[in-house]
């Protein structure tokens, strides 16, 4: 088969239309943007920063990274952060306008700003407010319908009507999508995990000045809570007063607790007082007798994060290293 001049080309020709229309796209810049809650304030307003609304056409907005001048002064406050992080807060130190801007980037290296006007004013005579959350129940099993009241608040200027919550039910103080709402109006969440669940709460009073506190539940099993189950092994059993003798609670259990989540403390003498606070439980803690020797007791008192609590004993022989000789008597 011949294959003549004007077949290759027509041939070259296609392959190069055919590898044109599969070229990648050209990389084109993000589009920056972010709100400001509250949208004006004074000094001591904790600010929440809010790249949420930063896109791009060819990443996604996980790929992106932004970053905030607060102040305008050229000089960038904070690190490149992920967009789809929480809102980033900040507060001012003076009063005055300021210009703040943020710088999106996507993976192409390519750029994009904004810059809004934010008024920071003088707070006056004003004084925060006092954060304070309840939870009603305290636990409860799967499905259980826990409301959470900022009713408690206080303020010294605004009565407790005035004042305005916003709350996190996850507890990693992120409030974005959350508006602000009566602290006397009460919210409710449900948790299907079992365990402890930490809600963060941020109130504001009329003046935008701010207080945050948080509260927590816990989720039990169905059946109630159970108390753990204390175990504990020392290595080693005997040894001297300079020996570093080492406290392993960590074959302790709960039904509903990893050992991580639950509390030890120690009584190193069994003398009816603990010697130390609540520590640990998934560590291992040393200690060492260096004035007391003979068979002794330790006593360890486990307790899992709905307060119940479990104890386990373990006797150990502590000598001295050297012989103690006392006089004889002469006749």
């Amino acid at each position: 088969m011949r294959i003549t001049l004007f077949s290759l080309i027509l041939f070259l020709t296609l392959v190069g239309i055919v590898l044109v229309a599969h070229a990648a796209p050209a990389n084109t810049p993000p589009t920056a943007d972010f709100t400001i809650d509250p949208p004006q304030g004074v000094v001591g307003t904790l600010f929440f920063f809010d790249p949420i609304a930063v896109s791009d056409a060819e990443d996604s907005d996980a790929w992106l990274q932004v970053r905030f001048d607060f102040d305008g002064d050229g000089t960038w406050d904070t690190t490149w952060l992920n967009p789809t992080n929480p809102p980033y807060p900040h507060t001012y130190d003076a009063a005055g306008t300021y210009q703040v801007k943020l710088e999106v980037q996507d993976t192409g290296g390519l750029t994009a700003t904004k810059v809004k006007t934010l008024q920071v004013g003088d707070p006056g005579n004003n004084t925060p407010p006092t954060a304070k959350c309840t939870a009603t129940p305290a636990s409860g099993p799967p499905g259980t319908t826990f409301t959470f009241s900022a009713a408690g608040s206080s303020d010294a200027q605004d009565p407790v009507s005035a004042l305005k919550v916003k709350w996190d039910k996850w507890g990693g103080f992120d409030f974005r999508g959350q508006n602000w709402q009566p602290a006397t109006q009460p919210i409710t969440f449900t948790y299907n995990t079992i365990g402890i669940h930490e809600v963060d709460m941020v109130l504001m009073d009329t003046g935008y000045l701010m207080d945050d506190t948080s509260c927590s539940v816990e989720v039990i099993p169905p059946g109630g809570n159970n108390p753990p189950t204390a175990h504990l092994e020392i290595r080693p059993t005997m040894g001297t007063i300079t020996t570093t003798f080492t406290m392993d609670v960590t074959g302790s259990t709960d039904d509903h607790d990893f050992i991580a989540d639950m509390s030890v403390r120690f009584d190193w003498t069994d003398d009816g007082v603990y010697d130390t606070g609540w520590l640990n439980a998934s560590q291992l803690w040393p200690h060492t007798y260096s004035d007391v020797w003979g068979q002794i007791t330790v006593r360890a008192q486990i307790q899992d994060s709905g307060g119940l609590t479990d104890e386990a004993t373990q006797t150990i022989v502590v000598t001295t290293p050297y012989h103690l000789f006392l006089p004889r008597a002469m006749k």
